[in-house]
């Protein structure tokens, strides 16, 4: 007797439970809401997707874990875990972000794959872990490569003991936000001689359209013995290299110094 009325007991406790979990535990949601890149340098590249978790209970749900991972090209990358996500408050949401980093393992062939095709389609799929549910995230997307073209290169500054030559570059950025550019360096030589390096720290390219200006100094006289052997052939072909782990560029133009030395 007293066996079947434990029996019923522990049934109507599981029901119970049941009951009170469909009825009151509502699942939280997870919805995309944006990326960004972090740091990007030559030998690593930071993607961070940024994630809203909705919690409409009306108590606070702690969040385990988020486990992810990153597809390129539909090739799976690399996967992942953080546990540094805390709770989630009652009747509220929170923005989660995740830091995927990119590095010399993948970053060889991800640049090959970036400044072939100009593009990379990239998806983020993962599970938010919180008391014994594993709710699912996917975003798939595409990052795309500024295009760069140089617009103009003025000489705002021209002896024979030194050239400012000011070289202005447009930047389209077809992405939906901006890209930031910590590592970019440019130079110029003439006829395999090294002329100048230079380079931009601390930047970023906006979305759609922008310009960078690039500021450097030669020395004719890296060239010329004097200035009477400059003005016999006065042509220097100047060659011109940017490069940053976005994009590259060259550019190559000629200037006639006689002119400039008026």
């Amino acid at each position: 007797m007293i066996k079947n009325l434990m029996v019923v007991a522990m049934i109507t406790l599981v029901s119970g439970c049941s009951t009170l979990t469909e009825g009151l535990f509502k699942q939280p949601q997870v919805s995309y809401k944006s990326i960004a890149l972090g740091q990007v340098s030559m030998d690593r590249i930071e993607l961070n997707p940024t994630f809203n978790i909705t919690n409409e209970n009306g108590y606070p749900i702690p969040v385990n874990s988020i486990s992810y991972e990153l597809s390129l090209n539909n090739e799976k990358m690399l996967n992942g875990e953080t546990d540094k996500i805390g709770t989630l408050p009652a009747n509220g949401n929170q923005d989660v972000s995740l830091s995927i980093a990119l590095t010399q393992e993948t970053l060889t062939s991800l640049q090959q794959l970036l400044f072939k095709n100009r593009k990379l389609d990239y998806q983020v799929k993962g599970n938010v872990n919180t008391i014994g549910l594993a709710i699912p995230f996917e975003k798939s997307a595409t990052l795309y490569i500024p295009e760069v073209t140089i617009a103009d290169m003025k000489v705002v500054n021209a002896s024979f003991s030194q050239l400012d030559i000011v070289l202005s570059v447009d930047v389209d950025n077809q992405n939906d936000f901006n890209l930031p550019l910590d590592d970019l360096t440019y130079s110029v030589s003439s006829k395999g001689n090294d002329l100048f390096k230079g380079a931009l720290t601390s930047q970023k390219i906006s979305t759609g359209k922008s310009s960078l200006q690039l500021p450097l100094s030669i020395k004719p006289s890296d060239m010329f013995s004097n200035v009477f052997s400059m003005l016999t052939n006065p042509n220097l072909p100047l060659h011109f290299e940017i490069s940053s782990p976005l994009f590259t560029k060259s550019y190559d133009q000629t200037i006639n110094l006689s002119s400039l030395l008026k």
